[in-house]
């Protein structure tokens, strides 16, 4: 081959460093450390009770232990946070450098590979002797193709060891931040400058979601892992973040949470206003537990999951939770489940289990777009048939108003690529979904109310935020919960204002029914086992909602509407029908370990 004809071949690409360091090892730093926080606050509250108790001993030794005791206590309650914020610290600083050893195992792959095609190409052009012009120009357009790719594989070097510095940087800036007494007892022991200097610049919570999106994106990534360290409890729960930082962060929360109480459980001194925090926060870590490990059957998918809200001590302490199943940040459709009576915190791991039913539904039956499905309590929802609010809407009008800030949220998070997003409320939960279409412009594409006992405001489905077309309602004509919802000439107000609303299933609301009698209904009695069946595995009620929440509600097997004539009581004609697990996409494999 001859000079004019000679083809430009890309250079070798040196080996990149792996990252130094264990994650596992660094880990397990940051648990030792956050019980040496956890020793250290209880000596500041024993020392606190001990100065307390001066009233029952007099005199000047008295007085004298006990302004000792309130030095005490003073002294070590700011050394204990600033240590758990170190510990907080050191385990984001793990999780980082098990990112960046996963990356450089990509990097050396893609080296390896890159090596290899340029061998075959220098081989080829070698023997090629006088080649052809079609031979040259295609030995041209490989060689481009490969500078290409070495340009790329260089950019990810570049980034890898900017972030590998960067995550160094910021643990010696943890640890030297508060290496003395002086800085251990400051308020600002433990907290990185980076963190200091991003939280004076992060938005108010007037702002909206938007705005709190836009400060998250203009952060260095160094600054975001700061942030998560220091601050996890206002990152954690801010609508308008990535989930994958609303997670790092609240996971960080629940293990501090764990580890702070269940060791005051040991030690015998976990305080009467602790037990439902410790109840939820294990909760928590159950359901997290099941969707973390859970792998959809019959196939090698493993979504993971997310902990997108965490408030173990709301509402008097029955909680808040939302963890999903996929990832909220990129998947292609997103699906919010609204829990109604009788769920609380501790319901998480039940709550998590019907999100994985419903990703496996959307996967199987759907046209294989990527999925996210979460459990979302982020609303105080009545405590038992037999609480009061059940009967009344006062809960589901709060709860709406929660719900519609929270899709605010996750749109705000991904504006640049939105989902396609249902929203699913059962039971009093599709009350409240009701109140956030109705009231609050609920920013979802598809709504489906399944065991509604009424949709509050709305008296057709024309007046939620999506319109008719894209309301969907499932009902089991054995559920007696569904059975409360009103229909023809009775009306709540008839009622002295009791009730939850028009009745979705029937012909005055006008939503789209869909078939959801399980096939272990009960014999013509309404009950409230057939209230909790709509998440059942090949079930008619589960196919159904796997459609809507993949885009394809027109594919849904419809149901005739109930209706309520003038000459009897309330009809739903689907209460002779044979229900049948034979559907469409059903699944044959087994659901595995329950959480």
């Amino acid at each position: 081959m001859t000079s004019t004809t000679t083809v430009l071949i890309p250079e070798t690409i040196d080996s990149v460093d792996r990252p130094d360091g264990d994650p596992d090892a660094v880990e397990a730093l940051a648990t030792s450390l956050l019980k040496c926080a956890v020793r250290l606050t209880e000596f500041s509250e024993e020392a606190g009770l001990i100065a307390l108790a001066r009233g029952y001993w007099r005199g000047k030794a008295a007085d004298a232990y006990g302004e000792h005791a309130t030095r005490f206590a003073n002294a070590h309650r700011p050394m204990g946070e600033t240590l758990k914020r170190v510990a907080r610290g050191v385990d984001v600083f793990a999780d980082q450098l098990r990112t960046l050893r996963s990356e450089h195992t990509t990097i050396t792959s893609d080296i390896t590979s890159y090596h290899r095609t340029r061998t075959d190409l220098v081989v080829e052009v070698s023997q090629a002797g006088e080649a052809t012009d079609a031979q040259i120009a295609a030995f041209r357009e490989r060689a481009r193709t490969l500078s290409t790719r070495r340009a790329g594989i260089v950019l990810d070097i570049e980034d890898l060891r900017t972030r590998t510095s960067e995550n160094e940087q910021f643990l010696r800036r943890l640890f030297t931040g508060a290496d003395t007494v002086a800085e251990a007892q400051g308020a600002n022991g433990g907290i990185s400058p980076l963190a200091i200097t991003a939280i004076r610049r992060m938005p108010s919570e007037s702002a909206g979601p938007e705005a709190m999106n836009r400060w998250w994106n203009g952060l260095s990534e160094a600054e975001q892992d700061a942030l998560i360290a220091a601050y996890p409890e206002r990152i954690g729960n801010t609508d308008g973040l990535p989930a994958s930082a609303r997670d790092a962060a609240n996971r960080l929360r629940l293990d501090a949470d764990l580890a702070e109480l269940e060791m005051k459980e040991h030690d015998g001194t976990l305080a009467l206003e602790d037990h439902d925090r410790l109840v939820n926060a294990r909760a928590a870590r159950t359901a997290l537990k099941y969707s973390d490990d859970y792998v959809v059957p019959g196939t090698n998918d493993h979504p993971g999951s997310q902990l997108w809200l965490y408030d173990p001590e709301a509402f008097g302490g029955d909680g808040r939770v939302a963890i999903a199943v996929g990832d909220l940040d990129t998947a292609d459709d997103v699906s919010v489940q609204i829990p109604g009576i009788r769920t609380e915190m501790d319901d998480a791991p039940s709550g998590v289990r019907d999100a994985t039913l419903l990703y496996e539904s959307a996967r199987h039956s759907g046209d294989g777009s990527s999925v996210a499905t979460m459990f979302w309590l982020g609303y105080d929802a009545p405590t038992d048939w037999y609480d009061p609010a059940t009967l009344t809407e006062g809960r589901a009008a709060d709860g709406g108003e929660r719900l519609a800030d929270a899709v605010d949220g996750l749109r705000a998070s991904r504006a640049d690529h939105p989902a396609h997003m249902t929203a699913i409320g059962h039971s009093y939960g599709s009350t409240t979904t009701s109140y956030a279409a109705t009231d609050h412009d609920l920013a979802v594409d598809d709504i489906a109310l399944i065991g509604s006992p009424g949709t509050g405001p709305a008296d057709h489905a024309s007046d939620f935020s999506v319109g008719a077309d894209h309301v969907y309602d499932g009902r089991n004509s054995r559920d007696l919960v569904a059975a409360l919802g009103e229909q023809g000439w009775l009306r709540k107000s008839q009622l002295f204002g009791l009730g939850l609303g028009v009745d979705p299933s029937s012909e005055d609301f006008g939503a789209h029914r869909f078939e959801a009698e399980s096939v272990d209904r009960a014999d013509h009695i309404r009950n409230t086992d057939d209230h909790t069946r709509y998440y059942e595995r090949d079930s008619e009620s589960l196919y159904n909602l796997g459609r809507i929440v993949d885009g394809h509600g027109d594919d849904v097997v419809g149901a005739d509407q109930s209706y309520d004539p003038w000459w009897g009581p309330p009809q739903d004609p689907e209460i002779d029908r044979t229900p049948t697990a034979d559907v469409p996409g059903r699944s044959d494999t087994g659901l595995g370990n329950e959480p």
